[in-house]
């Protein structure tokens, strides 16, 4: 018996090896000869296992959801546990006299660990049907239901299969078949199979029969897993792995550089103009749709879902993939392949992304959903002249007057009269040690300008010899840039870069987390590298340094504070605690929302929405002001601009006008200098 089943077993085990590696043969290929762009990652290989090891073993960004966290990482842990158990059982299956490679007390460890971790694994299987099927968690609905169901049954089938196993060997029936395993374990080594033996009745008679028919089934569910998973969303338990130890080392805030010289093909129009990393994107997603439930344009009503896209990526390059091989076409000059916009990923998505980062932020296996997102609208502004209305008028506006607004130029300083405010354009020679960067809805929006005007006073306050560029400053690019078209934006980066470098500009302040990540992300890719800091890092270590005092004022005892974190100071730049910091030195009456910090919810302005009108759904602006009304927030502080325009018209429209004030942390300084 046990010699047909060997055979048996060879067979599968090469037909399942076959179908695995072929599987992947067809995803290496894709990534190999169909993407036209060849980025280099740099080295950094104790960084890189350092984040496997976190991300991967550790399983550390699951558990921002605690309930699919756990359950994900027991599971992940128990089939790591499994591995040497499914190890022994498959070689000895095919060859008998193959000899375990641990023994004595590391056998007994090792598969002590399987025993309990079986049982763990069995309740999780539970506890996954429950939460797809009874407790119905939202972001499984509608999502490939029948693979996680098969992958489940799967898994509950080797857990089962195995205790019956560990019975009928503690029976002693299965002593001395050719093949059998763990026999010379002792019971107490599996606790959990040794307690399930002790209630069940003995299979007597039918111990022989059998054990060979749940060996088969055992067997063959190895098998059937080997096929199944590079052919179903399971096809992340390989992929997702390698997309962690790649994952992308630019800084999370950059974008990548079009090299406008050397490319012809602008942006992604079809599935050649993404890259073998974003190949690996999409072979990673495991589907959970953390990124969609995090994303502020999918909760306030609109069709946008990061998962759907990636997802629908994914399935076209395999589709296409399949359709250049039959062919034999030469990818670079293929008519086959047709563009990803419109069909599967509508424009409306794209036009839909702040660019938050949310997406990116959630997901645990790394996937970039923002590049990608931004690079299709490269293709529809770079490639077709498409874009909304609103972002049309934005580059013709930043063409010609180096701002989002038809606003002379000239008059970008004037916010500073009566402040004694060194300007650049008009004094060049004039001394200074830091510029302050004021950006174009702080130097022209009036209610943004009294944010500028207190963080001169504080600077002021603080003897810091600053200065500005004044009617020198254009744009840094950043909603040209986030809005796909990239070309506008090299050009007023290059002329920003020109003025810093004749300025002899080495240090900088800005008070938008926009322009900040721009100086600090995107023009080191430009030839040039700042210090660049944002504005209440700067202020929290003048507070710290003694260099200015803060006090309370009679009022701060009756209000509530709360902060909006800035997706492109929090998530884009890891800054969460300087602004709470200088809050917390005037009032301990702080609450935070709901949505706060990594999970903090976008204000809706970025990726140049501030100048898109929101049509669909709930404004996200709105979405937030009442977050904050929740805890009955006062005073809403923030420490952005565009934050501070989204909510101070949303507090308005939303009829909270006399409830609520909207204060920038610069703001909230400057009143209470002593």
């Amino acid at each position: 018996m046990m010699q047909l089943f060997s055979i048996l077993l060879l067979i599968g085990l090469i037909a399942a090896l076959g179908s695995f590696i072929y599987s992947l043969y067809e995803y290496l290929w894709n990534m190999v000869k169909i993407p036209l762009k060849k980025p280099t990652l740099k080295p950094l290989v104790g960084k890189r296992l350092f984040t496997v090891i976190k991300n991967v073993f550790l399983q550390r960004k699951l558990f921002k959801d605690p309930g699919g966290g756990i359950m994900h990482a027991l599971m992940f842990w128990g089939f790591i546990a499994f591995g040497a158990y499914s190890m022994d059982f498959l070689l000895t299956g095919v060859d008998p006299s193959f000899k375990f490679f641990l023994t004595g007390t590391l056998a007994d460890i090792a598969f002590f660990t399987v025993d309990v971790f079986a049982i763990i694994v069995l309740v999780d299987v539970i506890y996954a049907f429950a939460r797809r099927w009874i407790i119905k968690v939202p972001r499984y609905k509608g999502y490939n239901g029948f693979e996680a169901a098969f992958i489940l049954i799967l898994i509950a089938t080797l857990m089962i299969t195995y205790f019956v196993l560990g019975v009928i060997r503690i029976d002693g029936y299965s002593r001395g078949i050719p093949g059998s395993i763990m026999e010379s374990i002792p019971p107490s080594v599996t606790p959990i199979t040794y307690a399930i033996w002790s209630v069940v009745p003995s299979p007597g008679a039918y111990a022989y029969g059998l054990y060979w028919t749940v060996w088969a089934i055992h067997a063959m569910t190895f098998l059937v897993f080997m096929v199944y998973i590079p052919r179903s969303k399971h096809l992340h338990l390989v992929a997702a792995p390698i997309n962690v130890l790649l994952y992308d080392d630019k800084p999370r805030g950059a974008l990548t550089k079009i090299d406008f010289e050397n490319e012809t093909r602008f942006g992604a129009t079809d599935i050649r103009d993404f890259t073998w990393k974003d190949y690996m994107d999409f072979y990673a997603c495991t589907e959970c749709g953390r990124c969609t439930y995090n994303c502020p344009a999918f909760l306030t009503g609109k069709t946008l879902s990061p998962r759907d896209i990636i997802w629908d990526l994914r399935e076209t390059v395999i589709a296409q993939g399949k359709k250049l091989r039959s062919s034999g076409e030469n990818p670079a000059e293929s008519q086959i392949l047709t563009s990803v916009i419109g069909d599967p990923i509508k424009e409306e998505d794209l036009w839909s992304c702040t660019t938050c980062g949310a997406c990116v932020e959630q997901c645990p296996v790394m996937i970039d959903h923002v590049d990608k997102i931004v690079d299709m609208r490269r293709s529809l502004v770079l490639n077709q002249g498409k874009a909304p209305k609103e972002a049309l008028d934005l580059f013709r506006n930043l063409e010609s007057y180096s701002s989002p607004w038809a606003v002379d130029p000239s008059t970008r300083g004037d916010w500073t009269a009566g402040l004694d405010v060194v300007d650049l354009s008009k004094t060049p020679d004039a001394p200074f040690d830091v510029l302050y960067w004021v950006g174009c809805v702080g130097s022209f929006d009036r209610r943004n300008q009294e944010i500028a005007k207190s963080v001169a006073k504080v600077l002021k306050k603080a003897d810091i010899k600053f200065a500005i560029l004044g009617s020198d400053e254009k744009c840094t690019g950043d909603p040209a840039r986030r809005t796909g078209n990239e070309y506008l934006a090299q050009t007023l980066i290059t002329q920003n870069i020109e003025t810093l470098k004749t300025k002899k500009v080495k240090k900088v302040i800005t008070n938008c987390p926009h322009c900040f990540n721009s100086l600090k992300n995107d023009y080191s890719g430009f030839g040039i590298e700042l210090e660049v800091i944002h504005h209440t890092q700067f202020i929290d270590d003048l507070v710290k340094s003694g260099k200015i005092k803060v006090s309370a004022t009679d009022s701060d005892s009756s209000e509530i504070y709360t902060y909006h974190d800035s997706c492109y100071l929090g998530r884009h730049n890891g800054i969460y605690e300087q602004p709470r910091e200088i809050i917390s030195n005037f009032s301990s009456n702080y609450q935070e929302m709901e949505m706060n910090k990594t999970k903090g919810l976008c204000c809706g302005a970025g990726g140049g929405r501030l100048w898109l009108d929101e049509k669909v759904g709930q404004k996200i602006s709105h979405k937030r002001i009442e977050m904050a009304d929740k805890i009955n927030a006062s005073t809403v502080v923030t420490a952005c601009p565009y934050c501070m325009t989204m909510l101070d018209d949303a507090r308005k429209v939303t009829n909270r006008e006399e409830k609520m004030k909207i204060k920038d942390v610069a703001e909230l300084v400057s009143e209470r200098l002593s």
